[in-house]
């Protein structure tokens, strides 16, 4: 477990162990996750925040469209980006798993760790089931 902290940005890395299924079959894995305490939550909700504002600020520019654009920005996606990446408390940084079905490595392409995780194999294009190993 590592723990950094820039400013009041408190995160902590952690190592989970994962059970991936499919079909009955099963294989044993790792998950590399950062955690992040509510400071650090707040820090990049209000980042988001601030890239959605700059973005909807750049659609000024853009004749007729920002007519939309800016109140669609303004009013509906920045709240919404704000939000969802405040109640994002972990994310996944890197995985180490093998695909219960043909062997080879699994990618985990989702951000955030909610189980159970469903992931499609980019070599047999099966359904992959993350659960945390007991």
């Amino acid at each position: 477990m590592r723990c950094y902290k820039r400013g009041m940005h408190h995160t902590t890395q952690h190592t989970r162990k994962i059970t991936a299924s499919a079909h009955e079959k099963t294989t044993h894995g790792t998950l590399e996750v950062l955690e992040f305490s509510e400071q650090g939550r707040v820090k990049r909700a209000w980042i988001m925040a601030l890239k959605c504002l700059g973005a909807t600020a750049l659609c000024v520019l853009i004749p007729v469209a920002h007519f939309f654009l800016v109140p669609l920005g303004i009013l509906v996606v920045t709240p919404i980006m704000t939000i969802y990446t405040f109640r994002m408390k972990t994310k996944i940084l890197s995985a180490s798993i093998i695909c219960p079905a043909c062997n080879k490595p699994l990618a985990v392409l989702t951000s955030q760790e909610q189980y159970p995780i469903y992931e499609n194999c980019s070599s047999c294009h099966r359904q992959i089931t993350l659960t945390q190993a007991a």
